[in-house]
């Protein structure tokens, strides 16, 4: 969750480095709140906050189970217990459902923790911690129009709160409203200048605009406040990258990921600085890392795709663009690269996309068709290329041992047979291929012997 009252850490509403598509990340997910008297998650130890405005004192037993072979469903109704015995007292008690909530939220039960959130709301309808808490749990939600309104209400009655105009930043970006995104990030910094989170928010909405320059100045702002901003490095890596300064890009990746290691969108970054110097087999490394971390990422399978391409491993590099586009089915820019590798290989696959462009000039509804609804997959499809190639060079198909239409004995036989005539000798036939009984045949043989004596 996010820390909106925590002043000493301003991680919180981050957009993130923006993707490929120009889309800011999610806020921040780690569901922490402050320490300065507001509700919300609970500390390590389980405990919330006292309430800014009733002044209740924590609820005690509500903390992790010391015993660690307990499951995540036994720590969260151990969790839970103060907070439920607590209602059953009093079900006005707006603590303990702020609590509850903050347990739900802990354990990404978004929609429970909602309920709980909005209980407590009822109860104390202006308290600031509930509503940003609400705002949050929305976003996580993805109602961002409701989380908005949220972040509206919170800041009537504090329009001063810094973090909560960094969240309101991060809806109006994923809500595509760059512009009024970085008039929230401009009041979120005029309300506290030395949050990271607000300059990390402020350089993401400049990439997102095509202002690089002035994104790398904002990134190095929050940087200057918070050397571990992971995702600050991140952003400024991407910036760096799309102003063509691939080795200071390489030089911010590196330090996101010694942060980091384990986000996989940053080593896609780092593999397509590679890419953009030409080293593609140097590429391999960090996109093989992505996907190991994240199978299902399709960036990652674009750039690997991309790298083999370079390497001139052809059908491997349309596996991997194919892998990428059943991820998902709108990247454009895989289904361009397969598309025109798969044509200078001599493959045709792209017959569904010009159905789909066929469709969409007749005005007929569209229907979109990806790799997994084609009737033959890509190896098929390649194999009988391959067929194709040899008829159109005027050569036979390659025979095997499989393809032989008879028996390899009457091969073998039919070889001596030749043999034998090559030599003028006369052929024989073989006890395999005696028609009479073995008696006859013997006494025919040295029948022939006698008259030959005589």
């Amino acid at each position: 969750m996010a820390n909106d009252f925590n002043k000493n850490k301003g991680r919180t509403g981050k957009t993130g480095r923006p993707d490929r598509t120009g889309k800011t990340g999610r806020p921040d997910r780690t569901g922490k709140t402050c320490k300065t008297g507001k509700t919300g998650r609970p500390d390590r130890t389980g405990k919330t906050c006292k309430t800014g405005k009733t002044g209740k004192t924590p609820l005690k037993g509500g903390g992790r189970a010391d015993n660690a072979s307990d499951t995540a469903y036994d720590r969260r109704n151990k969790a839970l217990a103060p907070y439920d015995k607590a209602l059953q007292k009093n079900p006005e008690d707006a603590a303990a459902w702020a609590g509850k909530a903050a347990v739900f939220l802990r354990h990404r039960m978004y929609s429970d923790s909602l309920k709980a959130f909005e209980k407590a709301l009822e109860i104390e309808p202006s308290n600031p911690a509930y509503l940003y808490e609400k705002g949050f749990v929305l976003l996580q939600l993805k109602r961002d129009e409701d989380a908005l309104k949220a972040f509206d209400r919170l800041l009537e009655i504090k329009p001063n709160s810094d973090k909560t105009w960094n969240l309101r930043t991060s809806v109006l970006c994923r809500l595509g409203q760059h512009e009024k995104a970085l008039e929230a990030s401009e009041k979120a910094l005029a309300a506290n200048p030395k949050l990271a989170g607000a300059w990390n928010a402020k350089g993401s909405i400049l990439v997102d605009l095509g202002r690089y320059e002035e994104a790398i100045t904002a990134y190095d702002a929050a940087l200057k406040i918070n050397p571990d901003l992971s995702r600050a490095w991140e952003g400024k890596a991407f910036a760096l990258y799309n102003l063509d300064r691939p080795v200071e890009a390489t030089i911010a990746y590196d330090a996101a990921l010694k942060i980091n290691p384990d986000n996989a969108k940053i080593w896609v970054g780092k593999a397509m600085v590679h890419l953009k110097l030409g080293k593609h087999k140097k590429a391999l490394g960090p996109c093989s890392q992505a996907i190991l971390i994240k199978p299902d990422l399709a960036e990652a399978w674009y750039c690997k795709g991309m790298a083999l391409a370079g390497l001139e491993k052809g059908e491997e590099a349309l596996g991997a663009l194919d892998r990428a586009i059943r991820i998902n089915p709108d990247y454009t820019e895989a289904r361009k690269a397969r598309n025109s590798l798969s044509s200078k290989l001599g493959f045709d696959l792209d017959d569904d996309e010009d159905e789909d462009e066929d469709e969409r000039e007749e005005g007929r509804p569209e229907v979109r068709k990806s790799v997994w609804t084609k009737r033959e997959p890509t190896s098929e499809i390649i194999k009988k290329s391959r067929g194709y190639g040899r008829d159109q060079r005027g050569e036979g198909p390659k025979k095997s041992e499989w393809t032989r239409k008879e028996p390899k004995e009457e091969k073998t036989e039919k070889s001596w047979g030749q043999g034998r005539e090559q030599r003028g000798e006369q052929t024989g036939r073989s006890v395999r291929t005696r028609r009479g009984p073995k008696r006859e045949e013997t006494e025919k043989k040295v029948g022939r012997g006698r008259e030959t004596k005589k």
